[in-house]
Protein backbone atom coordinates (compact mmCIF):
# COMPACT_ATOMS: atom_id res chain seq x y z
CA UNK A 1 0.00 0.00 0.00
CA UNK A 2 2.72 2.49 0.98
CA UNK A 3 4.87 1.49 -1.98
CA UNK A 4 1.98 2.04 -4.42
CA UNK A 5 1.37 5.48 -2.95
CA UNK A 6 5.08 6.29 -3.23
CA UNK A 7 5.08 5.24 -6.89
CA UNK A 8 1.99 7.37 -7.64
CA UNK A 9 3.51 10.43 -5.92
CA UNK A 10 6.83 9.94 -7.75
CA UNK A 11 5.11 9.64 -11.14
CA UNK A 12 3.00 12.71 -10.37
CA UNK A 13 6.12 14.71 -9.47
CA UNK A 14 7.89 13.63 -12.65
CA UNK A 15 4.86 14.51 -14.78
CA UNK A 16 4.62 17.92 -13.11
CA UNK A 17 8.33 18.67 -13.59
CA UNK A 18 8.18 17.63 -17.24
CA UNK A 19 5.18 19.88 -17.88
CA UNK A 20 6.84 22.83 -16.13
CA UNK A 21 9.95 22.49 -18.27
CA UNK A 22 8.21 22.55 -21.63
CA UNK A 23 9.94 24.99 -23.99
CA UNK A 24 8.31 28.26 -24.95
CA UNK A 25 6.64 27.82 -28.34
CA UNK A 26 6.50 31.54 -29.11
CA UNK A 27 10.30 31.79 -29.36
CA UNK A 28 10.38 28.83 -31.81
CA UNK A 29 13.76 27.60 -30.60
CA UNK A 30 14.62 24.00 -29.89
CA UNK A 31 15.74 23.67 -26.31
CA UNK A 32 16.44 21.12 -23.58
CA UNK A 33 17.52 17.54 -23.98
CA UNK A 34 19.02 17.73 -27.46
CA UNK A 35 22.22 15.73 -27.46
CA UNK A 36 22.60 15.73 -31.26
CA UNK A 37 24.35 19.10 -31.39
CA UNK A 38 21.19 21.13 -31.96
CA UNK A 39 20.51 24.34 -30.08
CA UNK A 40 20.08 23.28 -26.45
CA UNK A 41 19.20 26.61 -24.84
CA UNK A 42 16.96 29.56 -25.63
CA UNK A 43 18.65 32.69 -27.00
CA UNK A 44 19.60 35.63 -24.77
CA UNK A 45 16.73 37.77 -26.08
CA UNK A 46 13.98 35.16 -25.57
CA UNK A 47 11.09 36.48 -23.50
CA UNK A 48 11.37 33.52 -21.11
CA UNK A 49 15.05 34.27 -20.48
CA UNK A 50 14.47 38.00 -19.95
CA UNK A 51 11.69 37.17 -17.50
CA UNK A 52 13.99 34.75 -15.65
CA UNK A 53 16.70 37.43 -15.38
CA UNK A 54 14.22 39.93 -13.91
CA UNK A 55 12.94 37.27 -11.51
CA UNK A 56 16.43 36.32 -10.37
CA UNK A 57 17.21 39.94 -9.46
CA UNK A 58 13.81 40.39 -7.79
CA UNK A 59 14.41 37.30 -5.59
CA UNK A 60 17.67 38.68 -4.19
CA UNK A 61 17.68 40.03 -0.65
CA UNK A 62 15.86 43.36 -0.67
CA UNK A 63 18.82 45.21 0.82
CA UNK A 64 21.33 43.68 -1.62
CA UNK A 65 20.34 45.69 -4.66
CA UNK A 66 18.75 48.42 -2.57
CA UNK A 67 15.25 47.14 -3.34
CA UNK A 68 15.77 47.77 -7.07
CA UNK A 69 14.10 45.54 -9.63
CA UNK A 70 14.56 45.27 -13.38
CA UNK A 71 11.90 47.01 -15.45
CA UNK A 72 13.50 46.57 -18.88
CA UNK A 73 16.38 44.78 -20.57
CA UNK A 74 17.92 46.37 -23.66
CA UNK A 75 21.08 46.14 -25.76
CA UNK A 76 21.24 42.39 -25.14
CA UNK A 77 24.04 40.43 -26.77
CA UNK A 78 25.44 36.94 -26.50
CA UNK A 79 29.06 37.00 -25.38
CA UNK A 80 29.74 33.28 -25.35
CA UNK A 81 28.35 29.80 -25.74
CA UNK A 82 29.98 26.68 -24.41
CA UNK A 83 29.22 22.99 -24.62
CA UNK A 84 31.26 19.83 -24.69
CA UNK A 85 34.29 21.54 -23.19
CA UNK A 86 35.44 20.74 -19.69
CA UNK A 87 31.77 20.30 -18.78
CA UNK A 88 29.20 18.70 -21.09
CA UNK A 89 26.55 21.11 -19.79
CA UNK A 90 25.70 23.83 -22.32
CA UNK A 91 25.91 27.43 -21.11
CA UNK A 92 24.97 30.63 -22.93
CA UNK A 93 26.55 33.85 -21.63
CA UNK A 94 24.78 37.16 -22.18
CA UNK A 95 24.96 40.80 -21.22
CA UNK A 96 22.71 43.78 -21.54
CA UNK A 97 21.58 47.05 -20.04
CA UNK A 98 18.96 46.86 -17.31
CA UNK A 99 16.51 49.69 -16.66
CA UNK A 100 15.95 49.62 -12.91
CA UNK A 101 13.00 50.66 -10.78
CA UNK A 102 14.91 53.66 -9.40
CA UNK A 103 15.30 55.11 -12.92
CA UNK A 104 18.96 54.14 -13.31
CA UNK A 105 20.54 51.87 -15.91
CA UNK A 106 23.10 49.24 -14.96
CA UNK A 107 25.05 46.55 -16.77
CA UNK A 108 23.65 43.05 -16.28
CA UNK A 109 25.54 39.82 -16.94
CA UNK A 110 23.69 36.52 -17.06
CA UNK A 111 24.20 32.88 -17.86
CA UNK A 112 21.60 30.44 -19.16
CA UNK A 113 22.56 26.91 -18.11
CA UNK A 114 20.99 23.60 -19.16
CA UNK A 115 19.96 20.85 -16.73
CA UNK A 116 19.83 23.43 -13.93
CA UNK A 117 16.06 23.63 -13.53
CA UNK A 118 13.87 21.78 -11.02
CA UNK A 119 15.41 18.30 -10.42
CA UNK A 120 17.80 18.88 -13.32
CA UNK A 121 15.07 19.27 -15.91
CA UNK A 122 15.15 22.36 -18.13
CA UNK A 123 17.36 25.40 -17.86
CA UNK A 124 18.03 28.11 -15.29
CA UNK A 125 19.41 31.63 -15.28
CA UNK A 126 22.00 33.17 -12.97
CA UNK A 127 22.07 36.98 -13.21
CA UNK A 128 24.29 39.69 -11.77
CA UNK A 129 24.05 43.48 -11.86
CA UNK A 130 27.76 44.17 -12.36
CA UNK A 131 28.29 47.44 -10.49
CA UNK A 132 25.83 46.59 -7.70
CA UNK A 133 27.32 43.19 -6.70
CA UNK A 134 29.12 44.74 -3.73
CA UNK A 135 29.40 41.47 -1.80
CA UNK A 136 30.90 39.85 -4.92
CA UNK A 137 28.45 36.96 -4.76
CA UNK A 138 29.22 36.29 -8.43
CA UNK A 139 32.94 37.03 -8.17
CA UNK A 140 34.86 40.14 -9.19
CA UNK A 141 32.96 41.86 -12.00
CA UNK A 142 30.39 39.02 -12.06
CA UNK A 143 33.05 36.60 -13.30
CA UNK A 144 31.03 33.43 -12.57
CA UNK A 145 28.35 34.38 -15.10
CA UNK A 146 30.81 35.35 -17.85
CA UNK A 147 32.65 33.00 -20.24
CA UNK A 148 36.11 31.81 -19.20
Amino acid sequence: MRFARFVRLTLSALTLSASLSAPAVADDHRVYFSFSGENRLPVCTAASVKSAVSGAIARARKDYYGGRTILSLDEISEVGYGQNGVSPVARRYCRGKAGLSDGSFQSVQYMVEEHAGFVGVGWNVEACLSPLDTWRVYGVGCSTVRPH
